[in-house]
């Protein structure tokens, strides 16, 4: 069968385009992959049209917009979900008129396709006294427990993402001073964050009890599961919602989120810096952010700083000799006594 204009295309964009000129991460392959094979459902349940036969004389701005109509109402996908998976499509139809100039107009009117606004949610972060008896919960007189403690401080010392922390190898970890991890972040960049010493020494055991030192395992993962593989997303999170749990249990009048997963921990993390006084931009670079508005919105969620910088700021305008409401009944000559 021939080959179609959008097979293709679709072909070059995934295998070539995105992870030789643009060098994003696998990820983010992935998550534009499972974006098209959305619509490759889409057309061939609710347009009838099988994958070998889609072109770009089907895939038009009215075909988007139906997708992404199907993904809200039949799919119950967030708008978050929506506009991330618009974002892919938004990419790909802007490498598509490129290489296929004599639909630009149609690409355009496809990149035309608005994001849904969505609401903003308050930034949820731990107090320090939560994490505390938090990192207080796992047993470390047996080797699951010391590794977990190792994955939860390691975790929230960095501020990783979790995927930073899953692709962490040993290579990445620096114990001599200054003790630092380097993170491969969003596009494949890398960047080098401090950690504590209390951090430094709980790496150092772990991987002196695991044999990680050792010469040639410089590319091994630095945490991994019972069957020797790289921990998974759902993997850390579990671990993380257990200890929450057991803290809850002796802890119930401090811990209040239900649930615990590793972006929370980042949150907290960029938070606690925050409230120590910690530049933004310091907090921009050791997060990974590219621009400084992102890491605004801690600044913005953070009230204790805001209310120390009201008081900082605040002039005592009113004289302590006002007359209390209660010594005159009437309304008009309280007011007319205010401000003398």
């Amino acid at each position: 069968m021939k080959q179609t204009n959008f097979a293709r295309t679709l072909t070059r964009f995934l295998s070539d385009y995105l992870p030789s000129q643009r060098n994003v991460s696998t990820n983010t392959i992935k998550s534009y992959r499972d974006t098209f094979k959305q619509i490759l459902t889409f057309c061939d349940l609710e347009l009838k049209i099988k994958p070998e036969f889609l072109n770009f004389e089907i895939l038009k701005v009215e075909t988007i917009k139906a997708f992404l109509n199907w993904l809200e109402k039949t799919r119950m996908v967030g708008v978050n979900t929506r506009n991330q998976r618009l974002a892919a499509i938004h990419s790909f139809f802007r490498y598509t008129q490129s290489e296929h100039p004599e639909i630009m107009f149609e690409c355009q009117k496809v990149l035309g396709i608005p994001f849904k606004k969505r609401e903003k949610k308050s930034v949820q972060f731990l107090s320090q006294e939560s994490l505390k008896f938090i990192l207080e919960q796992p047993d470390t007189s047996k080797i699951r427990g010391r590794r977990d403690l190792t994955i939860m401080a390691t975790l929230y010392d960095t501020g990783a993402r979790v995927q930073e922390l899953i692709d962490l190898k040993i290579q990445d970890v620096r114990l001599s001073k200054p003790a630092t991890i380097t993170l491969t972040g969003k596009g494949n960049k890398r960047r080098s964050v401090p950690i504590m010493e209390r951090t430094r020494n709980i790496i150092e055991s772990y991987l002196k009890e695991n044999r990680l030192l050792d010469n040639g395992k410089q590319g091994h993962p630095l945490f991994y599961n019972s069957n020797k593989k790289p921990f998974t997303r759902p993997g850390i999170t579990y671990i993380l919602e257990k200890y929450l749990n057991l803290a809850k249990k002796s802890h119930p009048e401090v811990l209040y989120c239900d649930n615990l997963h590793p972006h929370l921990v980042r949150h907290t993390k960029a938070m606690h810096l925050l409230e120590a006084g910690v530049n933004l931009i310091y907090i921009r670079d050791l997060l990974g952010h590219v621009n400084v508005s992102t890491t605004e919105v801690y600044l913005r969620a953070n009230t204790e700083t805001k209310r120390k910088v009201l008081e900082a700021a605040y002039m005592e305008v009113v004289t302590q000799d006002i007359p209390v409401w209660d010594e005159d009944k009437d309304l008009l000559n309280w007011l007319r006594n205010f401000c003398r």
